[in-house]
C-alpha cells in the first residue's frame, strides 16, 4: 500500500510541475519552478524505488495484465523511477536562459512525467495510450521545423503495434509468436534501432536539444524489452536481437564518426549506444541480461551529461558544426573538461557505470559469440573516436576572442552531479548490480547464463571387468 502511494505521489509531484511551469509567466521563474519540482519528484522516485525493489512479486508484473491496479513498481522498473526523474530534473534545470520559455520547459516536464508513468503502468491498456502520448511534446516541438510527421507517424506505428501486440495475447498471459513479434517491432520504432532510425537523428537536429534527450534517454523502448519479451526468450528472438544489435552498433558509430552537425552527431551515438542493449539481451542469460539493465542506467545518464555540455556549449557559441575548430578551452576549460569527461563516460571509462555494464556485457557476449564481441570493440573504438572528434574540434585549434564564460554554477552543479553518480555508481556498483540482477533472476527464474549452456562431456564408458 505504501509503495503504491509513493508511486501515485511521484506522478502527481511530476504532472503538477508541467502544469505549474506553463502557468509562470518568465523563462526564469518557468525554470526554478521546474527544478524544485523536479527535485521534489525525484526524492519521491527515490523512495518508491528503494520500497520498490524490496517489493513482493518481484519482477511478477505483466504488460498482458488488463485488470488489477493501474499504476505500481517492482525490482525490474524500481531503479529507472528516479532515473528518468533526474535525466528530466537535469534537462531543465540546464536550460540556458534565452531559451527559457514556460511551453518549452512544460513540454520537456510533460514528457518526463509520461515517461514515469509509462514505468509504473501495471496495465498494457494504459501503457499503450501513454506510448502514444509521450511522444506528443516533441511533436509540438518539431512543428514548423520539418520532421514532425515522420516522427508523430513512427511513434503513432509503435503505439499501435502495442495495441496489436495485446490483442494477440490472452488475457493476463504471454502471447502468442506473432504477439511478440509485434512488440519486437514497437521495440525497435521507439528505440530508434536500424531500419527505423532516421527519426532518432532528426529529433536531435530539430527540436531543443533538452527535449530529444528527456525522450531518447529515457530508454522506454529498452524498458518494455525488459519487462516482457525477454522474460521468455526464444532461439529465433535471440538471433534477431543479434542481427539488429550488431548493425545499429556498427551503423550509428560509423555515422556518428563523420557528421558535420554536432546535434546529427549526438543522435547517432545514441542510436549506437543504445544498440549495446539489444546487444545484453540476445546472451539470453541472466548475467548479459543483468549489464543491459545497467547499460540503460549508465549509457542514459553519461550521454544526457554529455548532451547538456552541448547545450552550454551552444548557449555561447550558437549551433555548432565539427567540420572546423572551435578553439576556446583557455577560456571555458571547466565546459571542455566536462563534455570530454561526460562523454568518454557513455563509451565506458574505467571507473564509471558505463564500464562495469559494458563490462559484463562484453565478457558474456565475447565468450558466447566472439564475432559479436569484435563488433563490439570496434563500435565502441569508433564512439570513442567520436567524443575525442567533438572535443578537439570544439574546443581546439585557435583561441577565440567571442568573450563567451564559463560554466556557471548551476551548470557546474549540474554536471558535477551527473558526473558523480556515474563515477559514485562505477567505483560502488554492489548495490545496483544486486538489485539488477535480482530483477532478471525472478525475470528469467528457469535460465542461465551462456557459459552454462554449454553441453556437458559425455562422461567415459565403463566396461565391466572380465
Amino acid at each position: 500500500m505504501l509503495l503504491r502511494s509513493l508511486t501515485l505521489l511521484t506522478l502527481v509531484v511530476a504532472f503538477a510541475t508541467a502544469l505549474a511551469t506553463a502557468t509562470t509567466s518568465t523563462g526564469r521563474s518557468a525554470r526554478t519552478t521546474a527544478t524544485v519540482g523536479g527535485i521534489v519528484t525525484l526524492l519521491f522516485a527515490l523512495l518508491a524505488a528503494r520500497f520498490g525493489r524490496i517489493a513482493d512479486g518481484l519482477g511478477s508484473l505483466s504488460l498482458f495484465h488488463v485488470d488489477g491496479p493501474t499504476f505500481g513498481l517492482d525490482g525490474l522498473s524500481a531503479p529507472l523511477f528516479p532515473f528518468v526523474a533526474a535525466i528530466t530534473t537535469a534537462v531543465v534545470s540546464m536550460k540556458p536562459n534565452r531559451n527559457s520559455s514556460p511551453q518549452r520547459l512544460a513540454l520537456q516536464w510533460l514528457t518526463g512525467a509520461l515517461s514515469l508513468a509509462i514505468i509504473a503502468a501495471r496495465r498494457g491498456d494504459v501503457l499503450a495510450v501513454l506510448w502514444l502520448a509521450s511522444a506528443l511534446p516533441n511533436a509540438l516541438e518539431l512543428r514548423g521545423r520539418g520532421g514532425a510527421r515522420m516522427f508523430l507517424g513512427l511513434q503513432a506505428t509503435s503505439a499501435a503495434l502495442v495495441v496489436g501486440s495485446l490483442a494477440l495475447a490472452p488475457a493476463g498471459h504471454r502471447g502468442p509468436e506473432w504477439s511478440e513479434i509485434l512488440l519486437l517491432l514497437a521495440v525497435m520504432i521507439r528505440g530508434g534501432m536500424f531500419p527505423f532510425h532516421a527519426w532518432v537523428p532528426r529529433l536531435f537536429d530539430a527540436a531543443p536539444i533538452g527535449s530529444a534527450l528527456v525522450f531518447v534517454q529515457s530508454q522506454m523502448g529498452s524498458y518494455l524489452l525488459a519487462r516482457d519479451t525477454v522474460a521468455a526468450p526464444t532461439d529465433s528472438v535471440l538471433a534477431v536481437f543479434d542481427v539488429l544489435a550488431v548493425v545499429t552498433l556498427l551503423y550509428g558509430a560509423a555515422l556518428a564518426l563523420v557528421q558535420r552537425s554536432a546535434r546529427r552527431g549526438l543522435g547517432y551515438l545514441a542510436v549506437s549506444q543504445t544498440a549495446l542493449v539489444l546487444v545484453g539481451f540476445a546472451d539470453g542469460g541472466q548475467l548479459g541480461a543483468t549489464g543491459a539493465l545497467l547499460v540503460i542506467l549508465a549509457a542514459g545518464l553519461a550521454q544526457t551529461g554529455f548532451g547538456l555540455a552541448l547545450v552550454a556549449t551552444e548557449a555561447r557559441r550558437g549551433t555548432i558544426q565539427l567540420d572546423q575548430d572551435g578553439g576556446g578551452h583557455a577560456a571555458t576549460p571547466a565546459l571542455a573538461g566536462s563534455l570530454l569527461v561526460l562523454g568518454l563516460s557513455a563509451i565506458g571509462l574505467p571507473g564509471t557505470l558505463a564500464f562495469v555494464a559494458e563490462d559484463l556485457v562484453f565478457n558474456t557476449t565475447l565468450t558466447a559469440r566472439p564475432l559479436v564481441g569484435i563488433a563490439m570493440i570496434a563500435a565502441t573504438a569508433m564512439n570513442g573516436a567520436t567524443v575525442l572528434r567533438y572535443a578537439f574540434r570544439i574546443f581546439g585549434g585557435k583561441k577565440r576572442t567571442s568573450g563567451e564564460g564559463d560554466l556557471t554554477v548551476r551548470e557546474r552543479v549540474v554536471l558535477a552531479s551527473l558526473g558523480a553518480t556515474l563515477f559514485g555508481l562505477g567505483i560502488f556498483p554492489q548495490p545496483l548490480l544486486a538489485s539488477a540482477r535480482t530483477a532478471v533472476e525472478h525475470l528469467r527464474p528457469h535460465h542461465v547464463d551462456s557459459a552454462d549452456r554449454r553441453p556437458a562431456l559425455p562422461e567415459p564408458k565403463r566396461h565391466n571387468a572380465p
